[in-house]
């Protein structure tokens, strides 16, 4: 039975319902199909099915852990088979949805580590749908609620096309589990979406869901459109723009070729193997190419779950765990590994900690310092909603360090963008931080492209000169996730290149205005101007409208 409306059809995926079936049977099925597509006899295919109980075990070694054994298994009615997909051990049991799509990933414009988040958007746009809330784990493919995990994916690709998947949690019995150390972490809890929500929901009406959104994420792009594969721009941004209703087009300044060189490789396997999150990953940034070359990125400390849902930004939302107190200590490690000499350190909006995270800020400030003393420091906090004068009091105890705070829009936007933020508060803020200690620079950030005037853009870089504010970017708005805001308008190089000689004309020491300027772009550069005039690959960028 296909699932899917005649739209899907006419864009190139077929959507196919096996039921309740064996795995080794769907097993074969899969690789049958997967020679088909390479062969071009079919067109991309997404099976999805609930499978007889079975424990599979993947083509990584270490992460197969079995506690039982094979004998006793085989004694309950639970299969075991060896595949060669990623990861490690996992079971499947009806009530579990799978998905396996063959799919060649040219013709979506994808990378297999693009094709991991857009797996990862489906399972969480799905689970939304259900009632709940699961988010991505950097260094760790599938979804989570906290330290729970709810979907799991092992993937191959074999001459550009996929086979193997996803699994998600629904209805299933979960004691399954208890015979295994799924993908090889100890001490993770596996959960579902029964067991979150009470909630029985029938298996016919969540394929129907996923059919849809298999139909709208995995579809073939037309040749005309840009996506993240070859611009730069993040996926879901991409995606999020080719869905709008105003099929809003990026305009030639916005593509960027995603680079990937060796540093880039580096960065992205040290921040994985400590466990660390960042800014540019959770928030989809489109520079992440470019400054992981660099051997740069922004930490994102305290969790990757926030408690306010700003409708820029594509950060998870809900109830974040307790803070990491082992963090600090791995963010240390991080910076000798990597040879940093300066480290920009962010985090979500945490108003369920007493300090809002301060304390936190300054451990992991404290415990760097120790192994790199020479570190220069960024950071950009969150508001401090209920306790500036507390969080600011504990930041001082771990100065010097650039102190940022993003303003991030007009006044007149803030009831639509900055859900639980206030203008005045954020200024008070930046004004504050001035008496932290002597020579306290400040730092803030506007993006362009929401709907705000030049009369308004003006008033906030002359108020936040007013507050002493040292440090300025000025950025393009980029719609981050489907359920983000919309961009209401594409500002072109000449007009950041506009606010660019404004704001230094206002009192600004330190000015990136650009389509792709963001908070930390470029942050290590104490004199930007500077830099940029003696930088040909800077200069060629900003011939481009990248400054």
């Amino acid at each position: 039975m296909s699932i899917g409306d005649e739209r899907a059809q006419r864009r190139r995926l077929d959507v196919v319902d096996c039921g309740l079936a064996d795995y080794r049977e769907i097993l074969q099925q899969q690789l049958q199909l997967q020679q088909e597509r390479r062969d071009g006899r079919i067109r991309d295919t997404v099976l999805i099915v609930e499978h007889s109980p079975v424990i599979t075990l993947g083509a990584r070694q270490s992460a197969n852990k079995l506690l039982v054994s094979r004998k006793e298994l085989a004694g309950r009615g639970i299969d075991v088979v060896e595949i060669r997909r990623g990861g490690g051990t996992t079971a499947h049991n009806p009530g579990q949805l799978v998905l396996y799509p063959i799919l060649r990933l040219r013709e979506l414009r994808l990378g297999i580590g693009d094709y991991i988040r857009r797996l990862e958007t489906i399972g969480a746009e799905l689970l939304s749908q259900l009632g709940v809330r699961a988010t991505r784990r950097e260094g760790f493919p599938g979804l989570w609620i906290g330290d729970r995990k709810i979907a799991s994916i092992g993937v191959r690709v074999s001459k550009g096309v996929t086979c193997h998947g996803m699994a998600i949690n629904i209805r299933n019995e979960l004691s399954i589990f208890d015979h295994l150390i799924p993908c090889g972490l100890d001490g993770v809890e596996i959960t579902s979406v029964l067991k979150e929500t009470g909630q029985h929901y029938p298996m016919a009406d969540v394929k129907e869901k996923i059919g849809v959104l298999l139909s709208r994420h995995l579809c073939a792009a037309p040749a005309s459109r840009s996506t993240g594969a070859d611009t730069g721009v993040p996926a879901a941004a991409n995606e999020s723009q080719a869905t709008s209703h105003s099929r809003r087009k990026l305009p030639p300044w916005l593509r960027r070729p995603l680079r990937a060189s060796p540093k880039y490789r580096e960065v992205e396997k040290t921040l994985s193997s400590l466990q660390l999150h960042t800014i540019c990953g959770s928030a989809n940034c489109p520079n992440r190419g470019q400054c992981w070359s660099r051997g740069t990125a922004t930490v994102l400390i305290l969790g990757e779950v926030c408690t306010r849902n700003c409708k820029f930004c594509s950060v998870p939302v809900g109830r974040p765990a307790p803070p990491d107190p082992a963090e600090p200590a791995r963010l240390a490690e991080m910076a000798l590994k990597m040879r940093l000499e300066y480290l920009v350190i962010t985090s979500v909006n945490r108003d369920d900690l007493p300090d809002g995270g301060a304390s936190h800020f300054r451990d992991c400030i404290d415990q760097v310092r120790q192994k790199c003393p020479d570190m220069k420091f960024e950071i950009l906090t969150p508001d401090f909603r209920n306790c500036q004068e507390q969080a600011l009091q504990i930041l001082s105890e771990a100065l010097p360090f650039v102190f940022a705070h993003n303003i991030e829009t007009v006044p007149r936007l803030y009831r639509a963008a900055r859900a639980g933020a206030d203008y005045e508060r954020s200024l008070n803020l930046l004004k504050m931080a001035q008496t932290t200690g002597a020579g306290t620079v400040t730092k803030s950030s506007i993006m362009l492209g929401l709907g705000e005037t030049e009369v308004e853009v003006e008033q906030v870089l002359r108020q936040l000169r007013e507050v002493g504010c040292d440090r300025i970017t000025i950025g393009q708005y980029l719609k981050p996730s489907k359920d983000s805001l919309e961009v209401v308008e594409y500002i072109p190089p000449a007009k950041f290149d506009f606010w660019r000689h404004r704001a230094s004309d206002l009192g600004f020491s330190w000015v990136v205005s650009a389509p792709f300027a963001r908070s930390s772009y470029f942050a290590e550069q104490d004199n930007i101007q500077a830099h940029l005039a003696g930088d040909p690959g800077l200069a060629e960028s900003r011939h481009n409208g990248i400054t």
